[in-house]
């Protein structure tokens, strides 16, 4: 992809990043040692031990950050400054991640394993392990309506099951959406802004249908359904702002960031980017990080919610060709730091840690 003209002083000046990543590769559930860091200063560069990254979660009681990767069937555990702690294995397909209220439990769809695993953030055992029934490979995971919803299934018969955890035995249902509706499993987000809200969205095909179910009785009864909201195609990412009245709905295009109205799927903001969008991320603080897929170029534009104009630019690679993967921007708790995972077509990632990254 070739870089594009300079758009300017308008677009804000680059941040400076710092680069971190894993220094090294450890056996099976084992932290790291004496892992250190850039020196002050100095942005440094490190590997992640993986080429492919599926799920990103921010723990802040433990100030970690968790990467999933479903193709090794692992999750790594780093602070916040990028170091590694820990490589969790053994987890087959790890796909989407959750985190409990209290961000002692983390949750992985086990794509690979028909089941959902809840791993202690404190010890990083395994606390306990939900079959979701053989052939199911659960992919996306949200918390909402004080139960644990996934997406399972292929092509059309994909659908959208649950795990109510709240009874004195754990109760799995699948199947909760009609056979045919999805074409395959459907990204799913949720926040405690809107309670009993699920949202979920068609990524499996261009026509990038989104949905809005209310679960608050159980089951998901939809509330509105929009086909490609705002022109969206190809869907990416969803999420939802701090006050949950929009949703961040991130496709392939049109190439700049929507911002949707959760009561009516219509758009009520856009972010102006470039091609290709690919990554979106919002903050406690309401900063909008909109990234793209630019190996040469500015990857991602720093946003107030509802502004049209970036407060900054950020370059994470400047002249190495590297991109910034598919849903690879996550704040920090407190929205001060903003997490960026980037990669080339060789055997490893990189992760990004850019410092104060919403200096209010």
């Amino acid at each position: 992809m070739q870089q594009r003209p300079d758009r300017g002083p308008r677009w804000g000046r680059l941040l400076a990043v710092t680069v971190v990543g894993a220094l090294a590769l450890f056996g099976p559930g084992s932290a790291t040692a004496g892992a250190a860091g850039a020196s002050a200063g100095q942005p440094g560069m490190t590997e992640l031990p993986f080429a492919y990254h599926s799920g990103l979660e921010t723990d802040a009681r433990h100030q970690r950050l968790y990467i999933s990767d479903r193709v090794t069937g692992s999750v790594l555990v780093t602070d916040f400054d990028g170091q590694v702690v820990r490589k969790l294995d053994g987890l087959p397909g790890a796909a989407d991640l959750a985190l409990s209220k209290d961000d002692r439990t983390l949750y992985v769809a086990l794509a690979e394993g028909d089941a959902v695993v809840a791993l202690d953030t404190a010890t990083y055992r395994q606390k306990a392990r939900y079959p979701t029934g053989e052939g199911t490979g659960p992919a996306q995971l949200a918390l909402t309506g004080g139960k644990l919803w996934f997406s399972h299934g292929e092509d059309w018969e994909s659908s959208i099951g649950s795990l109510d955890l709240g009874g004195p035995k754990p109760v799995v249902r699948l199947h909760l959406t009609p056979e045919g509706y999805w074409g395959g499993p459907p990204r799913l987000t949720a926040s405690p802004a809107a309670p009993g809200k699920l949202v979920a969205g068609e990524q499996y095909m261009s026509n990038a249908g989104v949905t809005v179910y209310d679960v608050s009785s159980g089951t998901p009864k939809p509330l509105v359904a929009q086909d490609n909201p705002g022109d969206l195609g190809s869907l990416v990412g969803l999420t939802l702002t701090p006050d949950g009245k929009s949703l961040l709905a991130t496709g392939g295009y049109p190439y700049h960031h929507l911002s949707l109205a959760l009561g009516s799927l219509e758009v009520d903001h856009v972010y102006p980017t470039v091609a290709y969008p690919n990554a979106s991320a919002v903050s406690a603080r309401g900063a909008v990080a909109a990234g793209v897929n630019n190996s040469w170029g500015e990857d991602v534009y720093l946003f107030r919610q509802g502004e049209s104009e970036p407060y900054r630019v950020v370059d994470l690679d400047p002249g190495t060709g590297s991109y910034l993967r598919p849903n690879g921007l996550a704040w920090s708790p407190d929205g001060t730091r903003l997490f960026a995972v980037t990669g080339t077509d060789g055997p490893h990632l990189s992760l990004r840690v850019v410092t104060a990254a919403d200096p209010r």
